[in-house]
This record gives structure tokens, C-alpha cells and sequence, in this order.
């Protein structure tokens, strides 16, 4: 014959003892929030750094732009480069000197030869890729937008 033997209840059942964990479990969650929240943002001049190619495309003036370049940012505020443009069907080469600025929080500016073209830039946090978009033009109404994603090394 088998015994059975029963314990005698500590008098809490599952469901109270599940009232005092949850809150523990918030509680908890709620002090450790600064391990898995977004860092923040660390970009400064020198995430801009090593060779770039950038494409970049919309209208001057209303004709249609497209140009690509390659550019060489030295981690310090400057750059320099070349690249091809065709605008409306004509082609021509350009040479690029820039100066850029970086904030903390991944964006900055960029001016640029020649005098009066300025971009704000949006940088991925390694530096590996630069979105821009076109806020002035010495040559007139632009509307253009492009990106850059830096070359590897060899």
C-alpha cells in the first residue's frame, strides 16, 4: 500500500507570491534602463577620415544632376578631391577642396570650392557612411541630395 504524505500550506499561495515578484521585476528592470538605452551619440571631425565615394543626384536650376566624386577627409576639417557632374546632358570634371565641421551628435556641415556650396551631412556613428543633402549653390536653385560610404584600406 502506498502512503501519501501532504505537506501542510505555508499559507501563500502562487498568486500572492506572483504580487510580490512583478514589482521586484520592475523595480529592477527600471534601475538597470541605462544598460540597454541608446549611447550617446560620439562623432567628432576625426570620424570623418580616409577616402570616400560619394553619389549624389536632383536638379540645378531645374535640369537634372548627377554627379559622383571621390574625396580624401583628413579627420581634421578638410578634404580634397575630384569628381564627374552631368548636368542636363553636359559633362565636366571638378576639383574639391572642402572644409567640414562635425558635432558630437553625428551631423555637421560641409562648404566647399566653389565659394557659396554648403551641405549639412548626417554621419553613421563609424564613420563608414555620410548621407548629405544640398543647402546653398553658387549656381543657383539645387535641390540635390546624395551619400558617401568610405573605401576600404588595402
Amino acid at each position: 500500500m502506498t502512503t501519501l504524505h501532504l505537506r501542510k500550506s505555508s499559507g501563500r499561495s502562487p498568486l500572492r507570491r506572483g504580487f510580490v515578484l512583478i514589482p521586484l521585476a520592475l523595480a529592477a528592470l527600471a534601475l538597470s534602463a541605462p544598460a540597454w538605452a541608446d549611447p550617446p551619440n560620439q562623432c567628432s571631425a576625426s570620424t570623418l577620415k580616409g577616402a570616400y565615394m560619394s553619389e549624389q543626384s536632383g536638379t540645378l536650376n531645374g535640369l537634372p544632376l548627377v554627379q559622383v566624386n571621390r574625396i580624401v577627409f583628413d579627420g581634421q576639417g578638410a578634404g580634397t578631391g575630384s569628381g564627374t557632374v552631368v548636368v542636363n546632358g553636359v559633362v565636366s570634371t571638378v576639383a574639391i577642396t572642402a572644409t567640414y565641421t562635425v558635432n558630437s551628435d553625428c551631423t555637421g556641415t560641409l562648404t566647399s570650392v566653389p565659394a557659396g556650396l554648403s551641405q549639412n551631412i548626417v554621419i553613421k556613428e563609424d564613420g563608414s557612411q555620410v548621407f548629405f543633402i544640398v543647402t546653398a549653390h553658387p549656381a543657383g536653385t539645387a535641390t540635390i541630395a546624395g551619400e558617401a560610404v568610405r573605401l576600404p584600406k588595402k
